[in-house]
């Protein structure tokens, strides 16, 4: 079943003027959850307007716990309402699944090859023993365009990330 899951950046046709938000989990989402979310999703994008008007949009799962949003603004900007309904769409799975995509103080990290998750506390106790560095590569959510994430902008150093100046790093050479 993942074989249709929309699991890449290289399946959203879009322009890469188009408009993203990246929401992460808390942790890995199962298959079922996966599945289901992907549903959601494909069902809430089909419907997905604003004042009335189709929005065209599109979403991806990536690492099966970052999701990335996607509207064309060339066509229907969206309103703030419409945003709205997304948030309100990913807080139902919070329910559902105790899921939580709105944790913003949790860093989505390539560490030995593997997806992990950590918060600010996990990060510095890797950095002070030496078993991270600056250069391990973290997703950037802060993107806000398609064509960034794209060209190479859906990972970035940690040392250039939004947590860098809150963390030390003591054992960089």
């Amino acid at each position: 079943m993942s074989s249709i899951l929309r699991n890449s950046l290289s399946a959203i046709k879009l322009p890469d003027s188009s408009r993203v938000w990246l929401f992460g989990a808390q942790r890995i989402l199962t298959e079922i959850e996966e599945i289901s979310i992907h549903r959601r999703l494909l069902d809430f994008i089909a419907g997905w307007q604003a004042h009335g008007k189709d929005l065209t949009a599109d979403f991806c799962i990536i690492h099966r716990c970052v999701l990335v949003v996607v509207v064309d603004e060339s066509k229907e900007a969206p309103s703030g309402c419409s945003i709205d309904k997304v948030f309100q769409l990913l807080q139902s799975q919070k329910e559902k699944f105790d899921l939580d995509f709105f944790q913003r103080t949790l860093v989505w990290a390539m560490h030995k090859g593997e997806l992990c998750i950590f918060n600010k506390q996990e990060i510095q106790a890797g950095l002070d023993c030496g078993e991270m560095n600056g250069d391990m590569q973290v997703f950037n959510m802060l993107s806000d365009r398609l064509g960034e994430l794209k060209s190479g902008g859906m990972m970035l150093p940690l040392k250039e990330s939004w947590i860098a100046p809150k963390l030390e790093f003591t054992h960089e050479r």
